[in-house]
């Protein structure tokens, strides 16, 4: 039996490990709370996780990959061995950080927790020293998805984090089993998250060993290869990493917040990233290892602006439901589905706001993914770094400045009230911090600080897709092998239809949104599934009217998917047959690469 390979696969991959994320996120929420504790947990996972991104995925995909995968086609021996070398840099370098980061927890928790303190910095020190020790191997575990995707294991590569998910999952229910309470959950959790990362190394390392045989750790840092990984690596740290370094100088902000502002981040952005890893990080995983094998500029473009016009419509379907929906969903998220109602409404509230202002900016994030696979698959990582540093720049202008007078705008059952206290000509009241004690009181309402943060971020996608639209239509390929403006389609990096593979969002929403008000009056659960089902049905609908080919695509895969499950019980009897490749929604007819 074939297994699903590609975009497919790797949506299959993410899409399991991201339902897993957020089972755990919604439980982490419920059990440490918009707070005290639920901040201290967030800001202690930011070292770790900046770490990760920082020399692990992130960089790995521009720098490490697209060598790595050409060279599998020529010499798979000198294959193995830029693997080996590339694991014990990745090590090395990680471990010396671990170590620094234990012994200088305090001095790192001022730099990125600003206005952190009493118990909310004692225990985010304490967890910090805990979290980092599994960061060499969540690295590792990062090494391991770039040789597996670079031979195609779209699946095992994506998969693997729901070990490191179920692994914090079942600390966090014993503990509510065993009556833990207070900051020895946190503790608890904190202790989870580095053995979860030990299990999921050692699920990988079985299919990275199958898949490559020749590898083989060695410290030849200073050959060719090796050497030209590395000197990749940095400019590839800022372009691919630049959605994580973003959001650990947000958190450096939002303590500067209320209490409670970092744990909203924390909880919106898993929501918020959902679609990007399943639909973006699938496609882009997969066209990375593919457009480093392709040569004809023409075909480039017009295969990243068939992923670009695929990806823009699934995504704003899902930005829509955000919008219209956001309440109700979130509530059923983090309130367990009203089994454990632990979030207050107003603090569901704040979140779900974060939520909306983050996703004006999903559908350019996701494009931006795809653009930087072009740069990277010709080698070419500085340019995205540069403008991921421009982004970068951007988001924490705006969100700086616009999260000091909405910090004091309060949610108070549900409304908004403070908008009339705002004086944009008064520094002292409006554009300066409230008073520590203002900030650091959990009994006070929740604040809207966070959202402009949000906003920050989300006008920063739409500028680094806008300078990355314009780095590769002006681009000379005689120079760089990359396609010019005459290249694509229409001359266009969307080929010219962006705007009709967004009107089934607009169709959904205008439809939706009056859908989600008339059902106020039912429980979370049901509003939220109702709207959704809605709004996706209007969304996939006016795709099918308007012949969309990631519509046509994804109604084939449902029904295939349905069709699979009617003859299964017959398959089982007489035997299996059939292809069981799987196709991604946003792979326009076009299937993915089977083994």
């Amino acid at each position: 039996m074939r297994q699903p390979q590609g975009a497919g696969a790797a949506a299959a991959g993410i899409g399991v490990s991201r339902l897993s994320g957020l089972a755990r996120t919604a439980l982490i929420t419920n059990v440490l709370g918009i707070g005290t504790i639920g901040d201290a947990f967030a800001a202690a996972m930011r070292i770790p996780n900046f770490l990760q991104n920082l020399l692990g995925e992130g960089a790995l995909s521009g720098a490490f990959v697209p060598a790595y995968s050409s060279l599998t086609e020529r010499d798979e021996r000198a294959a193995g061995r830029l693997a080996g070398a590339i694991a014990t840099f990745l090590v090395a370098i990680t471990a010396t950080a671990a170590l620094i980061s234990i012994f200088a927890a305090r001095p790192l928790v001022r730099l990125i927790a600003w206005g952190f303190v009493g118990e909310r910095f004692e225990l985010t020190v304490t967890l910090v020293r805990i979290t980092v020790c599994g960061t060499a191997l969540a690295v590792l575990s990062a090494w391991c998805l770039g040789v597996l995707n670079s031979h195609r294991r779209f699946f095992l590569s994506y998969v693997a984090p729901v070990v490191w998910n179920a692994t914090q999952i079942a600390v966090l229910i014993g503990v509510l089993a065993w009556g833990v309470a207070g900051a020895d959950r946190a503790t608890a959790l904190a202790w989870g998250v580095t053995a979860g990362a030990a299990a999921q190394v050692l699920v990988q390392l079985r299919g990275v060993w199958r898949a490559d045989p020749q590898i083989a750790l060695n410290f030849g840092w200073r050959e060719r290869e090796t050497t030209g990984v590395i000197k990749r690596f940095g400019p590839a740290v800022a372009g691919r990493g630049v959605l994580q370094i973003s959001s650990f100088l947000d958190l450096a902000l939002a303590s500067l917040l209320s209490v409670g502002a970092a744990a909203a981040m924390a909880a919106a952005q898993t929501l918020y990233l959902l679609p990007l890893s399943l639909i973006g990080t699938s496609i882009a995983a997969a066209e990375l290892t593919e457009l480093s094998r392709v040569r004809d500029p023409v075909a480039i473009a017009e295969r990243t602006a068939r992923r670009l016009c695929a990806t823009a419509f699934a995504v704003s379907g899902v930005v829509v439901i955000y919008f219209a929906a956001g309440e109700p969903l979130t509530d059923t998220v983090f309130n367990l589905a009203g089994l454990r109602n632990a979030i207050a409404n107003d603090d569901i509230t704040l979140i779900a706001l974060v939520l909306g202002a983050y996703s004006v900016g999903l559908v350019p994030l996701v494009a931006s993914r795809l653009c930087q696979n072009v740069l990277f698959a010709a080698r070419d990582t500085r340019t995205a770094a540069t403008i991921a540093a421009i982004r970068l720049a951007v988001s924490l202008a705006i969100g700086a400045a616009v999260m000091l007078p909405l910090d004091r705008v309060l949610v108070v059952d549900g409304a908004l009230t403070g908008f009339g206290d705002i004086n944009l000509f008064s520094l002292e009241s409006t554009w300066s911090l409230l008073d520590s004690k203002i900030r650091s009181n959990p009994a006070l309402p929740a604040r809207l600080g966070a959202v402009g943060l949000a906003i920050g971020a989300a006008v920063g996608a739409w500028v680094e897709l806008g300078l990355l639209r314009r780095a590769l239509l002006q681009r000379r390929s005689a120079r760089t092998g990359l396609p010019r403006q005459a290249d694509w389609p229409n001359q266009r990096l969307f080929g010219g239809s962006l705007g009709r593979h967004l009107v089934p969002a607009a169709v959904a929403f205008v439809v939706g949104l009056p859908t989600a008000l008339a059902l106020e009056v039912l429980p979370s659960v049901l509003r939220a599934a109702v709207a959704v089902l809605v709004m996706a049905g209007f969304h996939l609908g006016c795709g099918l009217a308007l012949r969309l080919p990631a519509a046509r695509a994804l109604t084939s895969q449902l029904s295939r998917l349905v069709l699979n499950r009617r003859q299964r019980p017959h398959d089982n009897a007489g035997g299996t047959t059939g292809d069981d490749t799987v196709q991604s929604p946003t792979d326009d007819n076009e299937g993915g690469v089977t083994q």
